[in-house]
């Protein structure tokens, strides 16, 4: 070799290295931009050098720009077309740019090269659990873990596609198993708690997101979700709290907006409850859950048909929302238009069978058109669902009172009282119709 060549390729060598290792620094450091600037420098005297690319693309993916981190992978693939690692990040960076079909090809060249890659395995459990195939994603987790018993990530993942399954049990445990292997693994002390909320042990979840947090402060959707587990447990005050810092970290997270607006509508602060959806669906005109709980303030206002228009503009998004429908139906009952208002309750339950809310208020509507009978029948698959609410007893009871089914009607104010004894509606019912057949 040209002794002058040696020497600038071994300047080139050590410019190379001292640039890859300041940007390496800057990456941990979360300094990206900066780490860019040394990684390019790197890339000006080791174009190739894969490991330098593969840095940069990392940092471009930070930076919110895939389609340039892609660029580095097809550039180390183009001169190292079995360097499965390549292959495997490719993947990564295709599902970003939610391109899944080439994404799952990626993770299939990277296995042929080398089927025993945990991560890989793990990486393609993920994307078929996001297309849709939880099963066959479960299949994938359960290789990486077979393959490396250690992988926190393949059992996160796991968790998350047993919840997908609805394996909520088994869902739990591999959380905890990821936690064993690495206690400060914040995703899955998130997901961790996300479970538990759908499982309503708040008290247990809320100590998963203070977990997250204390981790990284700076996660947005951890204060998020510790606001909606505070709500559930109405600790209203602090929840708002989490929601400004989500915000403060976010100004732009339409959903808490949204769910700040949840709070202060418990508080009975409607103004303030309209003005946070109102923010939200600025950001995201979409958010049907947002039009739908403006109208519910609306509502609770009196202002009735602003509430109609809200409750429409949120099925044209998302037209199998039962609680939708069934809040439509209450501002048409407001404004009589029984025939409408039950056309609501019936699209409701269509939706949902078990909406034991929709049951009842189709029963009310039913009372209103003079069909008796036929509220029974609605009464009835209300209690069934749910047998522990007493103003359904008592309203069947009223029902079977008007049918001159007395003895019926008695054993249901009974039963209202039973769960609740102080129930007033009920002791005057229930006093009424004894005089009533006590009378000769």
């Amino acid at each position: 070799m040209n002794p002058l060549k040696k020497i600038k390729d071994w300047i080139a060598e050590g410019k190379a290295g001292w640039h890859l290792a300041g940007g390496r620094s800057s990456l941990k450091q979360g300094k990206y931009k900066e780490a860019l600037k040394e990684f390019r420098k790197a890339l000006k005297a080791r174009p190739n050098n894969p490991e330098i690319l593969h840095y940069n693309a990392i940092t471009l993916l930070k930076l919110k720009r895939p389609e340039k981190a892609l660029e580095c992978y097809e550039k180390i693939l183009k001169n190292n077309p079995k360097l499965a690692e390549a292959w495997n990040n490719k993947g990564v960076v295709l599902k970003e740019l939610k391109r899944y079909d080439e994404a799952l090809e990626c993770y299939e060249k990277a296995l042929q090269i080398d089927p025993e890659d945990d991560g890989t395995w793990n990486n393609k459990g993920g994307l078929l659990n996001t297309i849709g195939k939880p099963e066959k994603a479960l299949e994938c987790h359960e290789r990486a873990l077979k393959i490396n018993p250690e992988n926190a990530e393949a059992w996160n993942n796991k968790g998350v596609t047993l919840g997908e399954l609805g394996k909520y049990d088994e869902e739990l445990e591999s959380y905890e198993k990821a936690l064993q292997i690495n206690p400060e693994f914040v995703e899955a002390w998130y997901n961790k708690g996300s479970v538990l909320i759908y499982l309503k042990k708040y008290k247990k979840a809320l100590k998963c997101f203070e977990k997250a947090i204390e981790l990284n402060p700076k996660n947005y959707r951890a204060w998020g979700t510790k606001g909606i587990t505070l709500h559930n447990l109405k600790i209203y005050e602090e929840a708002l709290k989490c929601y400004d810092k989500v915000l403060q970290l976010n100004p732009q997270d339409d959903k808490a907006w949204n769910n700040k607006g949840l709070v202060f509508n418990e508080l009975g602060r409607y103004d303030e409850s309209l003005e946070c959806y109102e923010k939200a669906l600025q950001i995201n005109p979409k958010l049907a859950e947002a039009w739908n709980n403006k109208g519910v303030v609306l509502s609770e206002l009196g202002r009735y048909e602003e509430a109609l228009e809200c409750y429409e503009k949120a099925l044209e998004i998302d037209p199998e929302d039962d609680k939708t429908w069934n809040n439509k139906g209450l501002v048409l009952e407001e404004l009589g238009k029984y025939e409408d208002a039950l056309e609501c309750f019936q699209k409701a339950l269509e939706i949902n069978p078990e909406f034991a809310d929709a049951w009842k208020w189709k029963g009310i509507i039913l009372e209103d058109l003079k069909e008796p009978e036929e509220a029974l029948k609605c009464y009835k698959k209300a209690l069934k669902l749910n047998p522990q609410n007493k103003t359904l007893w008592y309203m069947q009871g009223k029902t079977l009172q008007k049918l001159g089914k007395h003895k019926e009607a008695l054993k249901c104010y009974e039963k209202s009282l039973e769960i609740d004894p102080e129930y007033k509606k009920a002791k005057k019912a229930l006093k009424e119709l004894t005089i009533q057949k006590n009378q000769p």
